[in-house]
């Protein structure tokens, strides 16, 4: 993986500025334990209704050995590890069979491989506490695509007239695309004509490779080749 420097700006979501603060050493990769008996409580709601709906807060919600890295170099190997999309954090294990387990320190220098997914940290207006991850889909010679799933509570709603239902709790998630270029994020838009203008140095040629290949822009597949074969062309 080449090395990412982030000075990052979110074109379609605002002027946004993600920059990297660079830390020399830390001490440990384990930033707190995570209190697994709190979290029903901070969401006001019963051990049972947490239960429930718990796993829709992960990316993945079983824990999946993965490597830890530091600026390139692996510092921690078969790690069991997931991503809480909800808290925007990764979730690690010292032992598979541990029933505790911890978050692992926000830092850009240290990014992390669970199994085939690579997730990366990236600062907020210089600030790690405001930062965020995001899974690095393609990594190309001049564009990187990069995706950002969020993971979203919505509290219970109890019916309104004796017409409804009562609404429970859940988590709802939303993905989002981002090209990326020297630290520049640009949110890839659904509709494909726009998409083409993003494009646009090469439109031609994103056209034809559309339409040969059958490319549907909403899957998530094919939107890895797209931005590969345009990332090609440069």
């Amino acid at each position: 993986m080449k090395r990412i420097i982030f000075t990052a700006t979110f074109v379609l979501i605002g002027a946004s500025v993600f920059s990297q603060s660079r830390q020399s050493s830390y001490t440990s990769v384990y930033d707190r334990t995570i209190d697994i008996n709190e979290k029903s409580l901070a969401f006001g709601l019963t051990e049972a209704q947490f239960e429930a709906i718990k796993d829709e807060a992960y990316a993945n919600p079983n824990f999946v050995q993965g490597k830890i890295f530091q600026e390139d170099q692996l510092i921690k190997d078969d790690v069991p590890m997931r991503y809480n999309a909800y808290a925007d954090e990764i979730e690690i294990k010292k032992n598979a069979s541990d029933e505790s387990y911890s978050a692992l320190i926000k830092d850009p220098n240290i990014f992390v491989k669970i199994f085939k997914d690579i997730y990366v940290f990236v600062p907020y207006e210089g600030s790690n506490e405001k930062g965020g991850y995001f899974n690095v889909l393609s990594d190309g010679k001049t564009y990187d695509l990069y995706k950002k799933v969020t993971a979203t509570y919505k509290e219970p709603q109890k019916a309104r007239t004796s017409y409804e239902r009562d609404s429970p709790p859940s988590f709802t998630k939303t993905t989002k695309y981002y090209l990326v270029q020297n630290g520049t994020f640009l949110e890839m838009p659904s509709s494909k004509s726009k998409l083409l203008k993003m494009m646009d140095k090469k439109k031609d040629e994103i056209k034809n490779y559309i339409k040969k290949n059958n490319i549907d822009t909403d899957k998530e597949a094919d939107m890895i080749k797209l931005v590969s074969y345009f990332d090609s062309l440069l």
